[in-house]
């Protein structure tokens, strides 16, 4: 039904589905852990079966679908552009002209990348006066934007397309993951200027600074939640399915893990490293370790977080699956450099709920009106053939 939007979340780990009426509420929500339903299945055939499952359900096709998507390769590009006139404009009249611009530029100088979000940072008129929002009605002589990027690898979006088109779904949107996620959240922290969002996948994690409400800077990095496991794994010299059993347990109470049969080996976790003569304690510093290492890499070793940090520390905000095995009894060797770490609770609802928030978000018409700038010649094109 072309009144349904369709949200799929594609991750290496999970995918979840979430399909939403014209008003924007949910009707049907579905999710499978690839890695735990289906052990000698690829992702391929677990798209196919979260998508055939909800159309019998619904009685309907899908065919049209918005993609949340993360990766180690998301690119950042920070771009500031200016355009000055003979005497004052009406600031309506060109602020989208200025922005598909400034699309061009970045998409040419990256012409490996596809852009997949745009975000104003600042909107400056007469080269010093900052504006917020409501452009209607006023004039300037000068009008500079400056804009954050948020771009993918296009060889990764042809794969992503492949994997889709064999299941007959058709591609409308692809979004960031952690980023539309991170815009959602934050707004449980408005009282707060200076947040962080770590998510932390299955294999990458990212980082996302705000400050004063404003996205500010991006760091991906290919390390995530799968290599705690495999840690896990070669340390205690242990089966990688029960490391992972054992590393999404290792932060419950030990009396409801001993109640839990739903675990891939249908045993006390506990006891059962009890049994193997493993210490708790060196699990606990093997989880400890990478993520210490996860949070240096995409958090604190780059000069952008020195600088965000010379006013005031900001709150680290955990979220994504392998922030679920964290706690504040974890010792992280960072804890100084935070004002406050928080570990977000966040379902499988809340993140199809986030894209389709962002979909219908002003911010994403940035990117709609951006396309087809201008119509490239035939010697541009024969240029841009050979010079990739």
């Amino acid at each position: 039904m072309s009144n349904l939007d369709t949200v799929i979340d594609f991750g290496s780990k999970n995918l979840r589905l979430g399909v939403f009426n014209q008003s924007s509420e949910i009707i049907y929500s579905s999710n499978i852990k690839t890695t735990e339903v289906f052990e000698s299945e690829n992702l391929d055939n677990s798209l196919n079966k979260l998508i055939r499952d909800a159309e019998k359900k619904l009685s309907t096709h899908l065919v049209d679908v918005n993609v949340l998507y993360d990766s180690s390769k998301f690119n950042f590009v920070d771009l500031s552009i200016k355009k000055s006139f003979d005497q004052p404009i009406l600031i309506s009249k060109y602020y989208k002209s200025l922005i598909k611009e400034a699309n061009f530029i970045v998409s040419e100088n990256n012409f490996k990348d596809k852009i997949l979000h745009i975000s104003i940072n600042n909107m400056i008129v007469d080269d010093n006066k900052k504006l917020e929002n409501d452009l209607d009605n006023l004039k300037t002589k000068s009008l500079i934007l400056e804009l954050k990027f948020i771009c993918l690898k296009k060889s990764s979006i042809n794969n992503l397309s492949n994997k889709f088109k064999k299941n007959n779904l058709n591609i409308l949107n692809i979004y960031c993951s952690s980023y539309v996620k991170s815009k959602l959240y934050k707004k449980n922290f408005e009282n707060k200027n200076n947040l962080i969002f770590l998510d932390i996948g299955f294999e990458r994690s990212s980082a996302f600074f705000f400050h004063n409400k404003k996205f500010k800077f991006l760091k991906s990095i290919p390390i995530g939640g799968n290599n705690i496991t495999k840690d896990i794994s070669k340390v205690l010299n242990l089966d990688l399915n029960y490391s992972e059993d054992l590393k999404l347990k290792f932060n419950k109470d030990e009396n409801e893990i001993s109640f839990n049969k739903n675990s891939l080996s249908d045993i006390n976790l506990y006891s059962e490293l009890i049994k193997k003569n493993i210490s708790i304690n060196l699990l606990k510093q093997i989880i400890e370790a990478r993520i210490n290492e996860i949070i240096k890499l995409a958090v604190t070793q780059n000069n952008f977080f020195k600088n965000y940090t010379s006013v005031s520390k900001p709150i680290i905000i955990f979220i994504g699956g392998g922030s679920k095995l964290l706690s504040k009894n974890f010792n992280f060797d960072f804890n100084k450099d935070f004002s406050e770490l928080i570990f977000f609770n966040e379902n499988d609802s809340d993140i199809c709920e986030a894209a389709m928030h962002y979909h219908k978000s002003d911010e994403r018409l940035l990117i709609k009106n951006s396309k087809k700038i201008k119509k490239i010649g035939l010697f541009e094109k024969f240029f841009n053939l050979f010079s990739k």
